[in-house]
């Protein structure tokens, strides 16, 4: 862990700037994921200037939308409003980061007049690719740690980091590799697909669905979210003076926030492809099957969405 890679002092002074790994690991991955997007769409004979403008909606809305949820879903450690702005600290949640991020870049998209599922589609394998990079970052912060290891690849954290302040020697499953791993999977398999898709949208669906399902398996690792059970149902149940009933449901099926989210896009995202696939509407249908040449075309890809 190296929650801090680098000090370097600023000359005639007592301070220095300070080089976090979390941010840096950001930082990369947010640059890498321009470059192979702007990359995709040159070769598919778009004008990468648009995934630089994407970009732009991508950086303020992924950052606020990610550190907002992080501290919603963590309020009792972050007092002060001062505290949403702490991105150098760690602590940014994918979800909330990915929701602001996607409906800011298709308000830019609509505004500009063009094709929402496709551009979404460009840009699908380079959020996981982003992806990727930020959970090496949470790796160096210490944040995202798993549970309390039992088998398979385990490591003790250092004393002073995050986990070890709630675990202390305790070997713990190294989640944040495994969700790195996965995500770069997830990209090189998004990739391929948008090559070989046959509607636009079919790639930001699948990696809805897929996502979904890679992140409620590794939620079962995981230790630094508290649970918040069969989204919502415990709570309705309440309502309606049934406690016995949400006291065993609790006991029975409890889910992590982000569980609960996995859920609702593994079920939306696939039932948004299957109606997507079954599509007629104009538009839709990508008229090239094959990979992609770099010869370029100037038209926008048919249909505006």
């Amino acid at each position: 862990m190296h929650q801090v890679l680098l000090r370097i002092p600023i000359p005639g002074t007592e301070h220095s700037i300070t080089l976090y790994g979390y941010g840096m690991a950001m930082c990369l991955g947010f640059l890498a994921a321009i470059l192979w997007a702007a990359r995709r769409a040159k070769r598919d004979g778009q004008p990468p200037e648009t995934i630089y403008n994407i970009a732009l909606f991508c950086f303020f809305g992924g950052v606020f939308g990610g550190r907002a949820f992080y501290c919603i879903q963590n309020s009792g450690r972050f007092p002060s409003l001062w505290d949403l702005v702490k991105i150098w600290e760690g602590g940014l949640t994918f979800y909330g980061g990915v929701i602001l991020a996607t409906l800011a870049v298709v308000v830019y998209l609509k505004v500009t007049r063009r094709s929402v599922l496709y551009w979404l589609d460009v840009i699908a394998p380079s959020l996981a690719l982003g992806l990727a990079f930020g959970r090496v970052g949470c790796f160096l912060n210490g944040c995202c740690y798993g549970d309390v290891c039992r088998h398979g690849w385990c490591m003790v954290w250092p004393e002073g980091s995050i986990p070890w302040q709630t675990f202390g020697d305790v070997p713990l499953y190294p989640t944040q590799i495994y969700s790195s791993v996965n995500a770069l999977l997830l990209a090189l398999v998004l990739h391929v697909m948008f090559q070989y898709r046959r509607r636009n949208g079919q790639v930001i669906l699948g990696f809805a669905v897929l996502y979904g399902i890679g992140r409620f398996l590794l939620e079962i690792l995981r230790a630094d979210e508290p649970e918040a059970y069969l989204l919502g149902l415990p709570t309705i149940l309440r309502v309606f003076g049934m406690a016995g009933r949400a006291e065993a449901l609790v006991g029975d099926f409890g889910l992590t926030i982000s569980q609960n989210i996995a859920i609702v896009m593994v079920i939306g995202g696939g039932l948004a492809l299957v109606a997507l696939m079954r599509s007629s509407r104009p538009g839709l249908r990508v008229a090239r099957r094959n990979p992609p040449t770099r010869g370029p075309r100037k038209h926008e890809p048919p249909g505006k969405h």
